[in-house]
């Protein structure tokens, strides 16, 4: 059954941030707090690696066991995250959807760099990484943006509402990639940007633990996103990545 009291807790914080959102976010999270019932998407897609985002569903998730993981300067992502803002090309006002928002690292960048004219929409599966950055935005006084509770299947955003996409670090845990992709589609603008940071997988180089928790490599993501209707521009070189990469693609 739904964790309710965390359903309660959770919409009682957005609504004090984003009333509008408050009744379709609700019915997203208890959809998704359901126990027993597997995702599929409207094709009947199967799963690419079950289980895969377990620990992120659970509702009695620790955001602050994460915090020491995602958010500390041995984590590549981390150490060049400005770096990284700095590569997306963020213009004032953008729409951006920071896709597997985590505990918001770079949603919070994200709503610096497109102003007060901008937005940003923190996309995540789980709803305690949600509740984090409702709170947290709140506690920094970042009004533009909101938290979004997604299915694992598809990405829940109006057609051409984004400029652009980002994804870092979890393309990997897209475990139904082509719903998921589809739906990201969708929702960008004519000539909005795509971008996707993710781990490097190597025989032979890349960590163990990366080549068994890391279903494939850049070439096998890159077709994949191609296969979406995406363009592929570049892959853009930044000294500081050594185990992830960073890849650019549009709509045309």
């Amino acid at each position: 059954m739904a964790n309710w009291g965390m359903i309660s807790t959770l919409t009682k914080a957005m609504k004090l941030r984003f009333p509008t959102l408050l009744a379709p976010i609700s019915l997203l999270l208890a959809a998704s707090l359901l126990t027993g019932q597997e995702a599929k998407s409207p094709d009947g897609e199967q799963s690419v690696k079950p289980g895969i985002n377990k620990s992120f569903l659970d509702p009695e998730l620790k955001v602050e066991d994460w915090l020491k993981r995602f958010e500390v300067e041995s984590r590549e992502t981390f150490h060049e995250r400005h770096k990284v803002i700095k590569a997306c090309g963020i213009k004032n006002g953008m729409k951006i959807a920071d896709i597997g928002a985590g505990t918001g690292l770079y949603t919070r960048l994200f709503s610096k760099a497109t102003g007060p004219e901008g937005w940003v929409y923190a996309v995540d599966i789980s709803g305690p990484f949600l509740k984090h950055i409702v709170v947290r935005s709140q506690q920094e006084d970042q009004q533009n943006i909101s938290a979004i509770l997604s299915p694992e299947n598809f990405i829940p955003l109006p057609p051409n509402s984004l400029d652009m996409a980002f994804v870092c670090d979890t393309y990997h845990h897209f475990e139904y990639p082509k719903g998921t992709m589809s739906s990201l589609v969708r929702a960008l603008k004519k000539g909005g940007t795509f971008v996707v940071i993710d781990f490097e997988r190597i025989e032979g180089k890349t960590r163990k633990w990366t080549m068994g928790h890391v279903r494939a490599g850049k070439e096998v993501f890159l077709k994949e996103i191609e296969d979406a209707g995406l363009t592929f521009v570049e892959e853009v070189k930044l000294e500081g990545l050594q185990e992830n990469y960073f890849l650019r693609f549009r709509k045309e």
